[in-house]
């Protein structure tokens, strides 16, 4: 199924909520930009803690009252954008739950 999960390249029109924790445990929401089966980018609600080349973990929600789906990332890069801060990550794990979202998405 990996193999599928790798030729997605649709962006969600969804509004996809993110948690981004980083090793400390500190937790920042943000909501979804764009989810391809590479990564993800998000709109981060306030500054984050990590940086680029951090190792993070995730908890997504693709419609809202639905569970959370959980997943780790690495942080490829972090900006502000008009004064709002927002960050591109890497899947490292994009397998279950996450991979067959994806695959839908195709």
């Amino acid at each position: 199924m990996m193999a599928n999960v790798a030729a997605v390249e649709s962006h969600t029109e969804r509004v996809v909520a993110v948690w981004i924790e980083d090793r400390d445990g500190t937790i920042v929401r943000g909501a979804a930009e764009s989810v391809t089966a590479r990564g993800v980018h998000v709109r981060l609600s306030g500054p984050p803690v990590f940086g680029q080349g951090a190792a993070v973990a995730l908890r997504i929600c693709f419609e809202p009252g639905s569970p959370t789906v959980a997943t780790t990332a690495r942080v490829v890069w972090v900006r502000s954008q008009g004064g709002r801060p927002e960050c591109g990550l890497e899947w490292t794990e994009p397998e279950g739950t996450l991979a067959d979202w994806l695959e839908s998405m195709n």
